[in-house]
């Protein structure tokens, strides 16, 4: 096989492996930080966009901003609220099978905690 055909199979086999991961983060994550609210998430992923909502403590159904997924990386943004004061969430996660490792931080720094999200039952 000409070394062009094994090129061009090896970008096919990469890029249909990125899509198949992504398709994977798609679906309801659960998780809890050592203190405070459950976290929830339901996740949509296609191509390299992360979108969909997070589950405040409140209730109330957030949007993702920025989201952004990478094989087995993610990171978004979600507006919230803390004690009735606007805030800005900014998360980093690594994605390993049915668990993500997600980071969360404050966008001023001031606060952040680490949650490891399980894939929801369906």
């Amino acid at each position: 096989m000409p070394l062009s055909h094994l090129v061009c199979a090896g970008v096919l086999f990469a890029l249909l492996s990125t899509l198949l991961v992504a398709a994977e983060i798609s679906g309801k994550w659960t998780g809890k930080a050592e203190e405070g609210p459950e976290w929830v998430f339901n996740f949509k992923a296609q191509d390299n966009k992360l979108t969909g909502t997070m589950v405040g403590a409140d209730g109330k159904e957030r949007p993702i901003e920025d989201g952004k997924s990478d094989v087995d990386t993610l990171s978004f943004s979600v507006n919230s609220e803390w004690q009735g004061a606007a805030i800005k969430l900014v998360m980093k996660g690594k994605v390993s099978g049915d668990q993500i490792n997600l980071r969360v931080d404050t966008d001023d720094g001031a606060w952040g905690t680490d949650v490891i999200l399980k894939r929801a039952s369906k």
